[in-house]
């Protein structure tokens, strides 16, 4: 009997696409993105381009997240990729790219 190694079957999910931020209020930006099927986002958001000091929003299951409580008329910048969790173990999939926009 053969050991099959199940990591190598499991495919990671693909990239996160479509991502676009919006200011809709005050201190807040409203990230969207296209929805993959069977999967879990995570979010990060930062002041800086090269994504230091970064903040991240995990366990996200919709396709969009509003973000509070940022600083008023700085821009941000925000990226998304997507992950599936099988028998307790992350897959991860790539950074979306990098979407920038300035908060009212």
């Amino acid at each position: 009997m053969k050991y099959i190694n199940l990591e190598k079957l499991i495919k990671k999910p693909e990239r996160v696409k479509n991502i676009k931020a919006q200011s809709t209020k005050k201190k807040q930006l409203k990230v969207t993105w296209k929805k993959i099927k069977g999967v879990k986002y995570q979010v990060q958001y930062s002041l800086k381009k090269n994504m230091k000091n970064v903040r991240i929003k995990k366990n996200i299951k919709k396709n969009s997240v509003t973000i509070k409580k940022l600083k008023s008329n700085k821009k941000y910048y925000v990226r998304v990729r997507a992950y599936k969790e099988i028998n307790g173990k992350k897959y991860l999939g790539k950074w979306s790219r990098i979407v920038s926009k300035k908060t009212k």
